[in-house]
Formats: C-alpha cells, sequence, structure tokens
C-alpha cells in the first residue's frame, strides 16, 4: 500500500456512514438476501466516496474476524454462553469493539451507546419513563442516556438524540442537570428538551427557566419559557422563539410550516432504517402540514399526494422522494 492508500484508509469517517455499512454488511450475510438488495448496497456505496471506505473498513474487519481462533470469537460483553456471529457482531455491539481497537472510540457509535446506555430507543422508537424523583422523559428516536442520581445530585447524561423532561413538583434539596458534549443544562423547575447533534446542543424551554453552562468555559446564559439556543464550541447562541415543531416531535407528529422537501425527508429518515433520499429537482420546494413521525411510510405518502410528488421504493431500506416526471426507479 502506497502512502496516498494508507492515509486515505485512516480518514475519519462518519459514525453514522459506518453504522449504515454494517447495517448493509449484515444484510448481505442473511440466507433470504435478494437481488434487488444487492443492488441497493452496491447503490448506496457508490453514492459517495466516504461509502465505500467505510465499506472497505468493515471488509477489513471481517477478513481480521475470519482469521480469528475459534474461541476468540466470543465476546463476554453480550453473552457468556452464546458465540458471536459475524452478523450479530456488525449488528448490534460487536462492530463497536472492533472500530474502537482501529481507533474510531467506542462511545462515538450509535450501537454501542445503545447497547449500554441505561435507557435507549431504537430508529423510529419512541419512549416515557418516570425517575425515581417523579421527572418525567419522553425520549426521541435513536437516544440514549444514562442516570446518575446520589445524596448530592441528579445528573441526565444525554449520550445522543433528544429528550423531553417535565422536571418533578416534589422539592429536592439535590440540584438536577443534563449533560451534553457541549455543556450541561440546569433547570429551575421546568418543562425543557435537549437534543444533541453532531457538533452542538439544542435546548428549548417550553416551561419555567433553564440556565446553560458550557463545558469548559464560565460562560452562562439563561432561558426563559418560550425561547430556545444552542451551545457549541464557539459558544452559545442568542435566546430565539421556539420552533412551533419543536415540542410536536415528541408526540410522533413533524409539524411543517413553508418547510422544505429536503429537510422534510432529513427529518422522517431520523425514524426509520435504512436510506431516505430526496432528488435534487424536487429538494427546494416547499410543504405546509402535519406528517406522522410513528408511520414514515404514510407521511412519505402525504408529502408525496401534497406536492404531486413520488415516493420510489427500491427496497423497503432504499427510498427516494423524486419528480413524477423523472424516469428514478
Amino acid at each position: 500500500m502506497n502512502r496516498m492508500s494508507a492515509d486515505a484508509s485512516h480518514e475519519t469517517i462518519d459514525p453514522a456512514v459506518l453504522e449504515q455499512a454494517s447495517l448493509w454488511m449484515a444484510r448481505l450475510w442473511s440466507d433470504d438476501i435478494s437481488e434487488a438488495q444487492r443492488d441497493a448496497c452496491l447503490a448506496w456505496r457508490q453514492a459517495s466516496p466516504e461509502h465505500e471506505r467505510a465499506w472497505q473498513q468493515l471488509q477489513a474487519i471481517d477478513g481480521r474476524l475470519a482469521a480469528l481462533p475459534r474461541h476468540a470469537a466470543r465476546s463476554e460483553l453480550f453473552s457468556s454462553s452464546q458465540e458471536v456471529s459475524r452478523r450479530g457482531l456488525l449488528q448490534w455491539g460487536g462492530l463497536a469493539v472492533l472500530l474502537g481497537g482501529l481507533g474510531f472510540g467506542l462511545p462515538r457509535t450509535p450501537q454501542w451507546q445503545r447497547q449500554f446506555a441505561d435507557y435507549a430507543t431504537g430508529i423510529g422508537e419512541s419512549r416515557e419513563l418516570t425517575l425515581s424523583d417523579g421527572t418525567h422523559l419522553v425520549l426521541d428516536t435513536d437516544t440514549a442516556i444514562d442516570i446518575r442520581f446520589d445524596a448530592h445530585q441528579r445528573r441526565l447524561h444525554l449520550l445522543r438524540g433528544g429528550v423531553l423532561i417535565t422536571t418533578a413538583k416534589t422539592p429536592d434539596a439535590r440540584a438536577f442537570s443534563v449533560m451534553t458534549q457541549e455543556g450541561i443544562s440546569y433547570p429551575l423547575g421546568t418543562r425543557f428538551s435537549v437534543q444533541q447533534h453532531t457538533d452542538s446542543t439544542q435546548v428549548a424551554v417550553y416551561e419555567g427557566r433553564v440556565a446553560l453552562e458550557r463545558r469548559g468555559s464560565d460562560e452562562r446564559a439563561t432561558l426563559d419559557a418560550g425561547q430556545q439556543a444552542a451551545m457549541s464550541a464557539d459558544g452559545v447562541s442568542p435566546p430565539a422563539p421556539l420552533e412551533p415543531a419543536g415540542l410536536a416531535r415528541f408526540q410522533g407528529r413533524l409539524v411543517a410550516e413553508d418547510m422544505r422537501v429536503s429537510e422534510v425527508v432529513e427529518i422522517l429518515a431520523r425514524y426509520r432504517h435504512g436510506v431516505v433520499r430526496c432528488a435534487p429537482e424536487v429538494a427546494d420546494r416547499r410543504v405546509s402540514g402535519v406528517f406522522s413521525l410513528q408511520d414514515t411510510d404514510r407521511a412519505l405518502a402525504s408529502l408525496a399526494d401534497a406536492l404531486s410528488l413520488k415516493v420510489v421504493y427500491r427496497t423497503p431500506l432504499w427510498v427516494t422522494v423524486a419528480s413524477r416526471n423523472t424516469n428514478e426507479s
């Protein structure tokens, strides 16, 4: 391998792309794989150089697995008595172990975070729960949280995704806080949501007040009810009015007001497995309406009906929203 190839093989790959690659590889290992799914996998690999790099990384891992002694294919992380198959490794957790050894880092992989968090939801799932102090949580799709309650504090660590929090009404001397990779949120008797994005934390306040403290900085900001702001490495953004659609997502609905089709498709993609694409010729068209996040096929059909578009299913896991005048198939 020449130096250029070696450098390329160590480029950072988005964990979300690695997750998609692992799902494609797991499907190819199944006994009932169809030619259409093989073609869809090839199309996914060819859609982006990063997709192909992720695929090649997993192919290399597969080669290492095949070369391991039989006893080395077991993992005490998942089961002390069941052998871990290649397909199972990629589908839930083993991929994280292997990628961690390659320098990707265990805590950043979605599989690892969902599998080992205190509470988690899969793609397209939501969950409600009440903590020991009476605080009520609604977990959005693809979310993972850890809970740390002790004699001095009540802390929720949002690892990924989003959560709607209604703090307990019962007085408690222990401070309540929500930690993300960008900083900490301190609610003051409130109802609020926190979303962990790739490089920022979005906080929206529906009742009460929330103080924001950016990690590694003395910078603080306070949000009142009806306000939202973002924390990032660059600082805390000025408070802005709430987006009407924010709370609706925790109720299983996407409320679009003059929203670009590409934005609607991007949001729907978070709530279903596989790939959802938007053809360039329809990306900037705008739509208003209410779409289901619990039934994304119905939401895509509603979007198509509203704008006279078409939804093309290469497979249930490879979907394109396109113009009715194109030959996309």
